[in-house]
């Protein structure tokens, strides 16, 4: 109806899609523009300029909600930030051609670029082998299957570590774990095991591990055997009570010392099983350390072949 008298206008920030109505004509139709205004803000005129804009309830609280709504989102951004920045782990994202889009300072101090210098490079060349070409693999697989994968690799200079990649909103993430001192401590424990089974196998050698105060708190099935002691007749007892009482002096200034000065030691005595019997041979200790104090010991006692003779003749 009075189409002429107004015109589309570019979309303001504030709010968008209005028309423009001279005051003169809103006046006189000022029901049909009321209406309008509940589709759409109408803005209205003066003499050619802008003087008023008529809009209804829900127009206003959209655009504070898309005020609120940025906010949020900057925070949450920055939040992240923080997070990324914080993990002990490296995180890497990448895009859909295998390229680098977010790093954090882990993962830039781990490959030694900047962030700057990162961003676009791609996997095989941001990352040293052969992570990169694992990496490069498990990426790929991960945007096609949408499913997280973890493994582990090995890196240069000695270092190992573990990754764990998962898909995002475009294109999948990484976080890398350096797991070298725990691979060492695993590659120990191992090692600790194989010794134990070792020693278990072995017909002149028993096991016993002591606390801090050198009071027995394991011992193996040899050594039950040749003391006829159950092990829980012996845990929570001083080892130098099983001594021969002529050497126990010298005994207990070398557990002593063992456990002391963190330096392992050995001792020739003689124990006492629960029969009487002298069972001759050498206490070995090497103290159990953690930051360089002894928390215990673990102890071999190696029967003497002369004491397992004597104990057979009589």
């Amino acid at each position: 109806m009075v189409s002429h008298l107004f015109e589309e206008v570019e979309s303001g920030e504030a709010v968008p899609n209005r028309v423009s109505v001279s005051s003169a004509d809103f006046i006189r139709n000022i029901g049909y523009w009321q209406n309008e205004a509940l589709r759409r803000p109408i803005s209205i005129t003066h003499h050619g300029r802008e003087r008023l804009i008529l809009a209804a309830p829900d127009a206003f609280s959209a655009g504070a909600n898309t005020e609120d709504a940025a906010s949020g989102l900057a925070k949450l951004r920055a939040d992240v930030a923080a997070v990324q920045d914080n993990l002990g782990d490296g995180y890497m994202s990448f895009d859909a051609q295998l390229q680098v889009r977010h790093t954090n300072s882990v993962a830039e101090a781990f490959v030694g670029m900047s962030r700057e210098d990162l961003q676009g490079t791609s996997i095989v060349n941001a990352l040293p082998q052969p992570l990169a070409s694992v990496l490069s693999d498990r990426v790929q697989r991960v945007m096609r299957t949408r499913q997280s994968e973890c493994f582990d690799v090995g890196a240069p200079g000695d270092r190992h570590l573990t990754v764990t990649v998962f898909p995002v909103s475009v294109g999948a993430a990484a976080l890398i774990r350096n797991i070298t001192e725990l691979h060492a401590l695993r590659q120990r424990l191992e090692d600790g095991e194989a010794v134990q089974k070792a020693v278990r196998l072995h017909s002149r050698v028993a096991a016993i591990k002591l606390d801090a105060r050198a009071r027995v708190d394991e011992v193996d099935e040899t050594f039950t055997n040749w003391t006829g002691f159950a092990a829980n007749d012996l845990v929570g007892h001083r080892v130098i009570d099983l001594v021969a009482t002529g050497q126990r002096r010298e005994a207990a200034e070398v557990i002593e010392r063992a456990l002391r000065d963190g330096v392992g030691r050995s001792v020739n005595v003689v124990l006492l099983s629960k029969r009487g019997d002298e069972l001759e041979g050498a206490l070995a200790l090497a103290p159990i350390l953690t930051d360089f104090t002894a928390h215990g010991a673990y102890a071999l006692f190696i029967r003497s072949t002369h004491s397992g003779a004597s104990q057979q003749a009589a």
